[in-house]
């Protein structure tokens, strides 16, 4: 008895130590699966800008907390393409500077579609299309779809090491596009039918159209009777260049996954538009983005790839990107009101543009009313010019509301782009609803 009793206290402590049996790290995924998920997030660091050639260190925080339940909805090569995700909570706060600002998903937004492209991550809510925020706090937290491409998907013993897979790489780390990786993740131990496992190494990608590199340290549990990761912690430091879209930062991020798998799935979840939206063509207005004036002065619905990147009491900035790439940039204005049914003069208004500071115009492109409904009225002069020594083509649009709102849009690009920019921009226009409340 003392003897059998020594041997099991022996064989238990080499099991503590970590002494055990091969284990098979591997999520075998299937459509309807489901599981819930909270993600919560905690960054500090510092926007870079140049101001006056010399670099500006701006102090940036940020929290962020999303719970909810996903539903996969279509897989390939082992990891989710396609999920349906019900948002119990999703916040974020932002501090640039001392100034705080906090974006929340509101209740007719709670229920995303979450698919997997060659581009990256495209979500979009089955009742109508997102705001840029609504987009960026749904779509910028880290994706549960990367799980399984993080393990070894085989037998492994504690101490072996495995390359998680590099499309799973891109999701975890946000990128559009992956560039290079030496992340490496190892089995650090089995206890109580538990696997604890870190990954750890850096990786280079796109997002955004600038590079950025980040450095992960990340650890891990996988619990064997459940059969799939249930919680990571998942460090990075991340360096970031300036791209067309996004300023230059150095930033830390601590983001804590827990997962807990369910079999109860909420109602909204099992709706059958998820189906159809899934398996069919998704209507494109669910793709594009929604944007209200903040002072009600006009709304729009306007393509994803145009990105806000500056916003005042007046002025509106979007650039439009393509693979990366800066394509041109919208600047919408808020002119000075006039009566109901007037506007300034279409001379005012060549000669507005014309003395905007570094213009030089050149060649006339297009000059004329434009067709817009019986409500609205357009002006478009498109001209050929310079600024500061650089070629570029300029669209300059007034757009005129039914009670005399005024808007100008100025659309800039280089003479190449123009011939496909034209339309898009005059789209981009059209779409503007001046004093729509």
């Amino acid at each position: 008895m003392i003897r059998l009793a020594l041997v099991t206290a022996l064989t238990l402590a080499i099991t503590d130590q970590g002494f055990s049996q091969p284990v098979n790290l591997t999520e075998k995924i299937t459509t309807g699966d489901q599981a819930l998920y909270t993600v919560e997030l905690e960054l500090k660091g510092n926007l870079i800008v140049l101001q006056e050639g010399k670099k500006e260190f701006i102090p940036v925080e940020a929290k962020a907390r999303h719970h909810f339940t996903q539903l996969i909805v279509g897989v390939k090569n082992g990891l989710p393409v396609t999920t349906a995700r019900l948002y119990d909570e999703a916040v974020a706060s932002l501090v640039v500077a001392a100034e705080k600002v906090e974006h929340r998903l509101p209740s007719d937004r709670q229920l995303i579609i979450a698919q997997q492209t060659a581009s990256g991550q495209s979500c979009f809510s089955p009742a109508g299309p997102l705001t840029q925020d609504e987009l960026d706090l749904v779509s910028e937290h880290f994706s549960p779809h990367s799980l399984p491409g993080l393990l070894p998907g085989k037998v492994v013993k504690v101490g072996e090491t495995w390359t998680p897979n590099d499309e799973a790489i891109k999701i975890a780390c946000l990128f559009d596009e992956l560039v290079k990786s030496d992340l490496q993740g190892k089995l650090i131990e089995i206890k109580d039918r538990i696997a604890r496992f870190s990954i750890a190494g850096s990786a280079e990608g796109l997002e955004g159209g600038a590079r950025v590199k980040l450095d992960v340290t990340a650890k891990g549990t996988f619990e064997l009777d459940a059969g799939c990761i249930t919680t990571l912690e998942w460090k990075q430091r991340d360096h970031r260049e300036q791209g067309p879209i996004n300023p230059a930062s150095q930033v830390e991020a601590t983001i804590t996954l827990r997962r807990t798998p369910s079999t109860d799935i909420p109602k909204a979840l099992a709706d059958p538009t998820i189906a159809r939206l899934t398996q069919g063509a998704v209507p494109p207005r669910l793709l594009e983005l929604q944007y209200t004036d903040p002072q009600k002065r006009y709304r729009m619905v306007y393509p994803r790839a145009w990105h806000i990147t500056g916003q005042t009491d007046s002025h509106l900035i979007l650039r439009w990107l393509e693979r990366g790439e800066l394509i041109a940039q919208a600047t919408l204005s808020v002119w000075r009101q006039a009566e109901p049914g007037k506007h300034i003069s279409v001379n005012e208004f060549k000669k507005a543009v014309s003395e905007a500071p570094g213009w030089i115009p050149g060649k006339i492109l297009a000059d004329g009313e434009v067709p817009i409904g019986s409500d609205r009225w357009l002006y478009r002069v498109t001209v050929e010019g310079k600024m500061e020594d650089t070629a570029i083509v300029q669209s300059f649009f007034l757009l005129v509301g039914p009670q005399g709102e005024q808007i100008a849009v100025t659309v800039a690009m280089k003479p190449e782009q123009y011939p496909i920019m034209s339309e898009r921009s005059l789209a981009l226009v059209k779409a503007i609803e001046p004093g729509k409340k």
